[in-house]
């Protein structure tokens, strides 16, 4: 009884909160649509057996900030991946949209046919290096002579810590899965490796691809049941990671259906010995040189360039962060924006970063109370930021000088990226450009939205709640209100 009656006074302050802000308005027709949202946005919450205070949001058009309505503004709300916009806004100030990264080949010494020191693979937050971009590294090397080397040292030390997967918990039960890749300066291939599983009733098979020299599948531990093939799932108490004198095995174990394949890309072994295997690979193929050491070092002190590749562009970037919410990449690019600034004493790099966008927060005259930053992708139990201030920063990144860049790499309603299937129907699609976040608490939608008077308004918009997901249509119904939304001047 009590629980219900709490649920109608949040209710009622929820209907009051907007009434308040909407008696504001002479205009009737104004007042009227204010009303008819917030009394449908109520009772699809009470619908979905969520409470109103799990709600905040804020929305009004760019050219007239007084017509705005909200619930919650100031409340710190986790935000899932409509956090990367804060992260993509601050790289595009600080970095500039025509940023790389980068892989360098580098020596102690010029090139010559026996080198006396090791070659350096370094790191510099490269987002596409790939096993084809790393032989091409190593065939310039070779084309300017070099036949062999006492070793190959991989420097990833542009990113303090240089292994945080050492200390880091899983983020949940699927830690092979892209997603949750850590940081890494040597962005390696992402560190991903092909897995293949084949069954009959009575035997399995598998490989990996590319296929690595001194890596080896094991299977014979696997019983075949009959359970679904599309039930099968490679957790991790099923793969086996265990180093032997003369390679590396990843042991499958439990179960497994019969009749069946699968095929995957997952971080399968440990970054280093994935390095370590490709490189000594490559660099035999290429060179003929075999059991060359590959070290794990800083080698600061390597300053010959022999070849580099350089990543797209940030503002290409930008569109697998934003349309795809591609968590690894922006994790890369939030540690890029401490890392850029040079190292300071043991400072971690992520603190670093952390300092480098609460200050161009400030620089605008926001407060960034609300503001919890932890990896800058949203994929964080930690982390927060209020509507309020996610709107500010949109309206800033509106009228600044890199605003194509940012809305381009947005998702287009029922278009693209992670909007594909979503605002498909005619009144709305194309019509907003948005910021999809979902965790299993969180649901969350941020970004530009064009009503019929062709005005943009800004909105973002967030759920809070184990049963987050119920209240997709609240945020999805507030995106459509905006959308039917008029210049009341345009009508006069």
């Amino acid at each position: 009884m009590l629980s219900s009656l709490f649920k109608s006074v949040l209710l009622l302050a929820f209907v009051l909160s907007i009434a308040a802000c909407s008696s504001l308005y002479p205009d009737k027709k104004l007042h009227t649509g204010q009303h008819q949202l917030l009394s449908q946005l109520s009772a699809q919450l009470q619908q979905a057996k969520l409470p109103a205070d799990a709600l905040a949001f804020v929305a009004y058009p760019l050219d007239n900030a007084a017509e705005k309505v909200s619930y919650q503004a100031e409340k710190s709300m986790q935000p899932a991946s409509t956090m990367k916009l804060l992260t993509s806004i601050a790289a595009l100030e600080q970095l500039g949209p025509a940023y790389r990264g980068k892989t360098q080949l580098l020596a102690y010494e010029q090139a010559q046919t026996k080198m006396q020191h090791p070659l350096v693979l370094k790191g510099v937050a490269d987002m596409d290096f790939t096993l084809q971009q790393l032989w091409y590294l190593l065939q310039q090397a070779h084309d300017q002579g070099i036949r062999q080397v006492p070793a190959i040292q991989i420097d990833r030390s542009w990113f303090n810590p240089a292994r945080p997967e050492l200390t880091a918990l899983p983020f949940d039960e699927t830690p092979r899965e892209y997603y949750n890749l850590l940081p890494d300066a040597l962005f390696l291939q992402r560190n991903m490796l092909g897995i293949r599983l084949q069954s009959t009733a009575d035997s399995i098979s598998g490989q990996f691809y590319p296929s690595l020299h001194g890596l080896e599948l094991v299977t014979t531990q696997v019983q075949l049941t009959d359970m679904p093939c599309a039930e099968w799932y490679p957790h991790p108490h099923q793969l086996a990671f265990k180093r032997q004198p003369d390679n590396v095995q990843l042991v499958l174990q439990g179960e497994f259906p019969k009749n069946c394949q699968k095929r995957d890309y997952l971080q399968l072994i440990n970054r280093v010995d994935f390095s370590r295997l490709v490189v000594q690979q490559l660099w035999q193929q290429i060179s003929g040189q075999k059991e060359v050491p590959v070290l794990e070092q800083n080698a600061a002190e390597a300053t010959v360039l022999l070849a580099e590749h350089q990543s797209r562009t940030l503002a290409e970037v930008l569109r697998d962060i934003n349309k795809s919410s591609d968590n690894a990449v922006t994790r890369q690019l939030y540690l890029t924006l401490g890392a850029q600034q040079g190292a300071v004493g043991t400072q971690l790099t992520a603190q670093s970063s952390e300092l480098q966008i609460r200050s161009f927060i400030s620089s605008l005259g926001l407060d960034h109370s609300s503001l919890i930053v932890e990896n800058g992708s949203g994929l964080s139990r930690s982390e927060r930021i209020s509507p309020q201030l996610m709107t500010a920063l949109l309206q800033h990144a509106y009228q600044a000088r890199y605003q194509p860049e940012l809305i381009a790499s947005m998702p287009l309603a029922g278009v693209d990226g992670t909007l594909k299937r979503r605002f498909t129907q005619p009144q709305t699609q194309g019509k907003a450009r948005l910021k999809t976040g979902t965790l299993r608490n969180v649901v969350a939608l941020a970004g530009f939205v064009t009503d019929q008077s062709g005005r943009t308004w800004v909105v973002a918009s967030f759920i809070n709640d184990p049963k987050s997901g119920r209240g997709r249509d609240v945020l999805d119904s507030l995106i459509e209100w905006i959308t039917r939304q008029q210049d009341k001047n345009s009508l006069q």
